[in-house]
């Protein structure tokens, strides 16, 4: 494992591959964490954007910390630094024919000036997160030690294994050689103009959040009826053209909106406890899909019928605001499930309300309406908007109008 270590001559010493990149020198290494640790500045600022770095998260950075815990498996990508070329002497190795090699060698940063003009160019987050987990496991190992018993002992042994077996854990870094704070924020700027996971691609590829698994299962196994073959997979929301109802990220907040309610957090406990009743997740979508929509909305009734064109969503897509706005109006129907359920109340009297409800937004009587859900667009049309607080106004008011109706 290549390291950083310090030298008799006060220096830190690291193993590199040299390269160029967009004009400047750069070197690859791997770190393992406990030298990270100590060698990497650890300066952060909570509260601006300072020197080269976006103004600190510390709920980012705590994420990143719990995930680096509770998985064993974790993965974090390559941490970029940047240093003042002046303190940076590459010393190469020598290639098979004796001579000097131009991109493998060994760099030395005197600690004396040197290493304080290191600069986190990207990864303050990861870096912070690496410190926060170390440090965590330092005190419960001081906990552990301080309340002796046969149980605390047991515990003991594994948190100084998994200490242990962390700080053996490595992470590429990059070093430029930049120490203009003005280049290096640009740097970070032409960073941040690279794409992004897109949010289907990270619902299909993340299988940890049961969430995203569940979708992805109801895309790909045909769990559903009245969803299969209408679940965007490539794009973050349906086109007009397809016959799409939601995409595949899409549908995982859906799911999540009928465990937890519209707006809910997939927090740490929530995971846990979805990942433990899994296929109760599973059986809740299959219901809210094929059994309340239909029961709810003859729209949605419609689309089970085995006489249905192929392209009957497309062809129909600017008629009815099921189909237009399908994603807003499925969000408001899991909410509506949710709040219903929560009430210990049967879902049947909610989807009996519901189909005799004045949904039409061309209508004055529309609920949508009354909530303030629509606006009219360019062309005069009525649009649908979706505005959390207000599809959550309009779930609030749905349920007390059906419960209402229902005592």
């Amino acid at each position: 494992m290549v390291t950083i270590r310090k030298s008799k001559q006060q220096a830190l010493v690291f193993d590199v591959q040299r390269y160029q990149q967009g004009g400047r020198t750069a070197y690859s290494l791997v770190m393992d964490l406990g030298t990270l640790d100590s060698t990497v500045p650890s300066f952060v600022n909570p509260d601006r954007i300072d020197r080269a770095n976006r103004r600190f998260n510390a709920t980012h950075s705590r994420k990143i910390a719990e995930y680096i815990y509770d998985i064993d498996d974790w993965v974090l990508g390559s941490i970029m630094l940047g240093i003042d070329p002046d303190y940076v002497e590459f010393v190469p190795y020598e290639d098979e024919n004796r001579q000097p090699s131009e991109s493998l060698g060994f760099i030395r940063i005197p600690l004396d000036g040197g290493s304080a003009s290191i600069r986190i160019l990207d990864g303050q987050h990861r870096r912070m997160a690496i410190q926060t987990v170390r440090e965590r496991l330092r005190q419960e190992i001081y906990a552990q030690k301080n309340h002796p018993s046969n149980g605390l002992n047991r515990g003991l042994e594994k948190l100084k294994l998994k200490f242990e077996r962390l700080d053996e854990m490595s992470i590429p870094v990059v070093l430029y050689e930049e120490g203009n704070t003005k280049e290096l924020r640009q740097m970070f700027a032409d960073l941040a103009k690279t794409r992004n996971i897109d949010a289907a691609a990270k619902v299909r590829f993340d299988e940890r959040d049961p969430f995203n698994r569940a979708a992805v299962e109801f895309a790909e196994h045909e769990r559903s009826d009245l969803l299969t073959g209408r679940i965007e997979m490539e794009r973050r929301s349906p086109v007009q053209a397809s016959n799409h109802l939601l995409s595949v990220s899409q549908l995982a907040r859906c799911l999540k909106e009928l465990k937890y309610g519209l707006g809910s957090r997939a927090t740490r406990d929530r995971i846990r406890e979805t990942e433990n009743n899994y296929q109760e997740l599973i059986d809740v979508g299959i219901i809210w899909a094929d059994e309340f929509l239909p029961s709810a909305r003859k729209e949605y009734e419609d689309l089970l019928s085995i006489e249905l064109e192929e392209d009957f969503v497309a062809k129909n897509r600017t008629k009815s605001v099921f189909y237009n706005h399908s994603v807003t109006v499925l969000q408001l129907m899991a909410g509506c499930f949710y709040e219903w359920h929560v009430r210990r109340q049967p879902w049947q009297e909610l989807s009996d309300w519901l189909r005799e409800a004045d949904l039409n937004v061309d209508s004055e009587e529309c609920i949508f309406r009354q909530t303030g859900m629509v606006t009219t667009g360019t062309t005069g049309d009525a649009i649908l908007i979706s505005r959390q607080g207000l599809i959550k106004a309009t779930i609030i008011h749905i349920v007390n109008q059906a419960l209402l109706a229902n005592s």
